[in-house]
């Protein structure tokens, strides 16, 4: 049973991958399914094709996280780092980086999905439902995140609606996008049909749901239209998500201080690195791939062997945090760092100790055979809400989501969310009067106390006064606080990039990724500067 569950897990059945138009001409091979081939009007027909996509997506998943973190603040490479690496960190990459030169992986992905769209039969009826929708609106939603991370990566997609079976479909019916602005309508109009589409479920294989290999849709939508600055339709979605799927920020993982008679006892009880589990609650979407049947994550590895390594900022923001019990006991260290990242001896050197990024190896399956990459989780959302309603000109709102909860008693209070955020009929992304959200707390109470309780360390100062101040000073604590957070999870280089483009400030970008740069700070900093340096070259 346990080989017949990671099977499913690892999704060994590729229905075609596209490396070459050459490739596709080629009708027995095993990287493309041709139409005229193979239909799709049986259940087991979804599911080996749905896995086919699945095994594609699991080839971008170092590269995910490499490009999303390692260009940005968070992490850094060390001496031992492998050249490749080396050129992520610095921006200068050579032709046979895979980490930059993997394009035709993500078309891969695509056109699987495409294939999928295609062919599927959305009549088949079984018990009164059509089963198929399911099948067809994930492989919709797993297109559009495939397009929208290539635009983040190389600031241009040729965008494919129909599999590529022929060396002429390669070179018709497609739209080059060159920007997110352009790229992000179409996905949006393409995946709006589709949101109260449930995800599949395949069922637990072993310790994982099935469930979470797929994307909400409602996710996707939000993310789409906060690039987009639709932020209304952005904060509805991600409420919606909320709501419906019952995706909760409560104490299940909270992590604190001892307290004895009214000092620190010097222990702490750390839950939030059951956040990673592999069976975790938090999860959304994740890729889990599986050695036993080579496939392949290397960031564990890469990680241990300190080929990636924290930097210098990213310990100290943890370690500069104010974690407050009550007005008057509090403490420094924030204890997310618990678990994101692990001291190292030296054996050369026992008494330094050297920081290791510990979050993928507390993502591996007890056994160490199945890793897996989360991709969306809870925190996630709750983040992306706070800067959706910052910019809709609720910043109060907003850092309520990090210090108080979205709960009715937080939305209902003046002196949290004031009267002039309120609007005279109450808005749907503002709404959190079901019970269901009473449990909520901030993203921060999950690791520094009760930060509700704290007026002088995490607080918006009383000399802002304009909206335009106040709603640059709450998202750069929303930044900050995704910073702590989501930390080497692949968010951090486009959550600055988003940001810069925003505010049209590319030194928000550039001089924050420079930091981490030591010993070329200024060279890296007038590179980032220029917008095109933040793209990789196809």
């Amino acid at each position: 049973m346990k080989k017949i569950s990671k099977l499913l897990v690892v999704i060994l059945f590729p229905v075609m991958y596209f490396s070459s138009c050459e490739s596709l001409l080629e009708v027995d091979s095993d990287r493309l399914v041709f139409e005229k081939n193979h239909g799709m009007d049986a259940a087991n027909d979804t599911l080996y094709s749905m896995f086919g996509v699945f095994s594609q997506l699991q080839k971008l998943a170092d590269s995910y996280i490499v490009l999303g973190e390692l260009r940005g603040d968070l992490m850094d490479v060390s001496e031992t780092s492998n050249r490749f690496l080396k050129e992520v960190n610095t921006f200068d990459f050579s032709t046979e980086n895979p980490y930059s030169s993997n394009i035709r992986d993500y078309y891969a992905v695509i056109n699987n999905c495409n294939y999928i769209i295609q062919n599927i039969d959305t009549s088949v009826v079984n018990k009164a439902e059509k089963v198929m929708y399911k099948v067809y609106a994930a492989s919709k939603a797993i297109r559009a995140w495939t397009y929208m991370q290539m635009m983040l990566n190389f600031g241009e997609v040729t965008y494919y609606e129909k599999p590529l079976l022929t060396l002429e479909d390669a070179f018709e019916n497609h739209t080059v996008y060159k920007s997110m602005n352009e790229l992000a309508p179409v996905l949006i109009q393409d995946l709006l049909p589709w949101k109260d589409t449930p995800r599949p479920q395949f069922g637990n294989l072993s310790a994982y749901n099935s469930r979470n290999s797929f994307f909400p849709v409602r996710f996707l939508l939000g993310d789409l239209y906060l690039w987009n600055g639709q932020y209304e339709h952005a904060a509805n979605e991600y409420r919606d998500l909320m709501f419906y799927d019952r995706v909760m920020l409560n104490n299940q993982f909270r992590s604190y201080y001892q307290v004895v008679n009214n000092a620190f006892s010097g222990g702490a009880v750390v839950n939030w690195v059951n956040v990673f589990n592999f069976s975790s609650s938090e999860h959304l979407t994740k890729l889990v791939a599986s050695n036993e049947y080579g496939r392949y994550f290397t960031l564990d590895s890469l990680m241990l062997q300190r080929q990636l390594i924290p930097s210098d900022l990213s310990i100290g923001n943890w370690q500069t945090q104010v974690y407050v019990e009550t007005a008057k006991l509090d403490t420094l260290g924030d204890l997310r760092r618990i678990g994101s990242v692990a001291r190292q001896s030296l054996p050369a050197s026992p008494q330094v100790d050297n920081y290791v990024i510990y979050k993928y190896t507390e993502m591996n399956s007890d056994d160490y055979d199945t890793r897996q990459i989360v991709l969306y989780r809870a925190a996630t959302l709750y983040l992306r809400y706070a800067e959706a309603v910052n910019r809709l000109g609720k910043p109060r709102l907003a850092f309520a989501v990090l210090k108080n909860g979205l709960k009715a008693a937080t939305i209902n209070s003046p002196f949290i969310v004031p009267l002039s955020e309120r609007d005279s009929i109450l808005p749907n992304y503002m709404n959190f009067a079901d019970a269901r959200f009473e449990n909520n707390i901030g993203v921060r109470g999950r690791s520094l106390g009760y930060p509700e309780r704290d007026t002088t360390y995490f607080a918006i100062p009383r000399s802002i006064t304009s909206q335009d101040e106040m709603m640059n000073f709450v998202e750069d604590k929303i930044i900050e606080e995704a910073a702590l957070e989501l930390a080497f999870e692949g968010n951090r280089f486009h959550d600055l990039m988003r940001v810069a483009i925003r505010r049209n400030d590319n030194s928000y970008l550039a001089d924050r990724v420079a930091a981490k740069h030591t010993h070329n700070k200024e060279a890296i900093r007038s590179k980032l500067l220029d917008r095109k340096n933040w793209y990789l070259k196809k």
